[in-house]
């Protein structure tokens, strides 16, 4: 089934435009899957502005659709500002409407409905910087909207609902054939590699692609592949990870993929990884009430050439309940639940020098462990703090999470990065009221 995204085209409190998407996510309910998108929080647009949570928000979602419709309204003859808005964000160096499935509908108080509006908006999405895949023809021309809705919000004119109906089926072969998968993509549909006759020789043994494949598959951690670019390239685990993923986000920045305010320390990570100051930056944090361990690993050819990174995520909440039970014969609740706080000592693996890990006890607040004082020195061979494995130690700001930076070395000193989803709850908003506050009648 295709997954759509539909963007109400104006931040009015009361709106039919809106009031039409809800109809259409009920009425198509088993011909598509209809995500509501509003754009109410949005920012105002500027070349200097700074990307916020909402804005990426909005990328991410329609970035993962199949296809986007967008409701619109008609203020003045033309579309909304705060929908203009909403293009400027899509379009300024970035490729999110690029080949994407576009449908117009509106919907107005007028007899004219919002026809030059909706003339207005295919314009705009088929201009070069959207360059969207707008369905041509079927108009959804939706006027006096006080009258064609009843009080649960049905649309009740008949010659609308019909035409609504063969538009909207029209849209979905449309988004359906620009989707159409090559073999190698149905392939990857059905959980086979493309050539799964091929054999690939290890040093340690051979397997077919297909044992790789779903040996990946079944792994108890997520894995994500960044590449040398640092282009996101690869991820297990499709449907059900810690911090989900979809096929949609492969070959873009990895930077894309979080949030802004988790994104600079993502890459800081990468850096300090690509550039030797680290082999492997740990992290750890509490999502959901769940513990979860985040390991990036530098990932490197036989002449030690940087070739990407390698992000491994587990859920840990089965491996420290097995501890409390006394697993390993040591004293039972030594690791507290439900957060990541408590004392760690040598019993817990945690103050193990030979893991480099930090032997303090972990920050409650931040889930980052604190480097005991005793394991400071640094391995003059290697410029970071752990001896055996070069992989820098120390622990995290309190307040923010950051890793900061050795003043000799040059090192990544706590290797942990804020969590994305807690960076995103804490965005603030600057609501931007470009419209009204209830559609205009024209």
């Amino acid at each position: 089934m295709l997954k759509l995204a539909a963007v109400v085209g104006t931040n009015a409190h009361l709106s039919y435009n809106r009031k039409l998407l809800y109809f259409m996510k009920h009425h198509f309910r088993y011909a598509a899957q209809l995500e509501i998108v509003e754009i109410k929080n949005l920012p105002a647009f500027a070349i200097d502005a700074e990307e916020n949570t909402e804005v990426w928000q909005l990328k991410q979602k329609l970035q993962a659709a199949d296809g986007v419709v967008f409701s619109t309204p008609e203020y003045d003859h033309a579309i909304p500002s705060a929908l203009k808005n909403v293009i400027e964000w899509l379009t300024y160096h970035c490729s999110v409407l690029d080949h994407k499935p576009a449908m117009v509908v509106g919907v107005s108080y007028g007899k004219q409905a919002s026809s030059r509006a909706q003339v207005q908006m295919r314009q705009t999405l088929m201009a070069p910087d959207c360059n969207a895949c707008v369905l041509p023809g079927n108009e959804v021309l939706i006027g006096n909207a006080m009258k064609v809705f009843d009080s649960q919000g049905r649309l009740t004119d008949t010659d609308d609902l019909a035409n609504l109906e063969k538009c909207f089926m029209e849209f979905v072969d449309y988004a359906t054939m620009i989707k159409k998968r090559t073999k190698e993509d149905l392939a990857m549909a059905s959980k086979k590699p493309f050539v799964d006759t091929a054999y690939v020789n290890f040093p340690t043994g051979r397997m077919s692609l297909t044992e790789v494949q779903q040996m990946l598959e079944v792994m108890p951690f997520d894995l994500n592949f960044v590449d040398a670019e640092d282009t996101f390239v690869w991820y297990n685990h499709e449907g059900h990870q810690v911090n989900a993923r979809n096929v949609n986000q492969l070959n873009h920045p990895v930077s894309d993929c979080h949030p802004p305010m988790a994104r600079e320390k993502a890459m800081q990570v990468i850096d300090s990884l690509r550039e030797g100051k680290a082999d492997y930056v740990p992290r750890a944090f509490v999502k959901n009430g769940h513990k979860i361990y985040n390991l990036y690993v530098a990932v490197q050819d036989v002449d030690g050439h940087y070739l990407g990174t390698l992000e491994i995520t587990q859920n840990v909440d089965s491996i420290i309940d097995l501890y409390n039970r006394g697993t390993w014969g040591q004293p039972t609740g030594m690791i507290s639940s439900p957060s990541l706080g408590g004392s760690a000592d040598a019993a817990t693996g945690a103050s193990d020098s030979s893991t480099g890990a930090s032997e303090g006890g972990a920050d409650s607040s931040t889930g980052a462990s604190e480097e005991n004082s005793d394991n400071a020195a640094d391995d003059a061979a290697t410029g970071a703090s752990d001896s055996s494995t070069g992989a820098s130690e120390t622990g995290t700001d309190g307040d923010t999470g950051a890793s900061e930076s050795d003043g000799d070395t040059g090192a990544s000193e706590g290797g942990y990065v804020a969590d994305d989803d807690e960076a995103a709850a804490d965005d603030a908003q600057d609501d931007a009221q470009l419209d009204s506050d209830s559609d205009h009648q024209d």
